[in-house]
């Protein structure tokens, strides 16, 4: 019986420093990651409302794939469009998005957060400029060319692209009707 209650009592005492030891390792990692998220997010804001002096308080929305709005604001405070971020699924696991939507209604930008999940070569293009870069000015509703819309599909990544249509649709609408029909604002 000593022969089991030994190695077991040997293999808990390492489990506990083990445990332990992550503990605190998670501990002292925590500010840095979080400083680090907040300034992709404000890098991610900037780059698809680049008019924004600065940016108010973000809304935790939950609603769809719609995780957060934030408002842009100009020199005087005043709104001039939102930061939309989208947590949605393409071919893979997940996409991170931002696109600014401004007071009209009109895409201002579109930031891949992280497509780093896609498969590599197909819907990770997602991130190239040739690709987002075509949402900037688009208003109402956004396809891609196989569903009678302007966006050029990335090559072998059709799902990948109509998420990220789909999810331009879902900032847009949610914009339209939260902030610019006299909603929330």
């Amino acid at each position: 019986m000593s022969d089991i209650i030994k190695p077991a009592g040997v293999l808990l005492v390492i489990c506990l420093i083990a445990a332990a030891l992550l503990g605190y390792v998670n501990q002292i990692t925590l500010a840095p990651i979080a400083a680090q998220e907040a300034l992709a997010k404000q890098e991610s804001m900037t780059a698809v409302l680049p008019d924004a002096a600065s940016f108010g308080d973000s809304l935790e929305v939950n609603e769809g794939s719609i995780t957060t709005v934030t408002p842009a604001l100009d020199e005087s405070g005043n709104e001039i469009g939102y930061a939309v971020a989208i947590n949605t699924k393409g071919f893979s696991a997940g996409l991170q998005l931002m696109y600014g939507v401004d007071t009209t209604g009109t895409i201002t930008g579109l930031s891949i957060v992280d497509c780093s999940n896609e498969t590599p070569g197909l819907g990770a293009n997602a991130s190239n400029e040739s690709f987002y870069g075509q949402f900037a000015g688009k208003s109402g509703e956004i396809a891609v060319t196989k569903d009678g819309g302007d966006i050029e599909a990335l090559t072998g990544a059709t799902i990948t692209s109509r998420a990220v249509a789909d999810a331009a649709n879902e900032a847009i609408n949610y914009v339209t009707e939260n902030y610019l029909k006299g909603g929330a604002n």
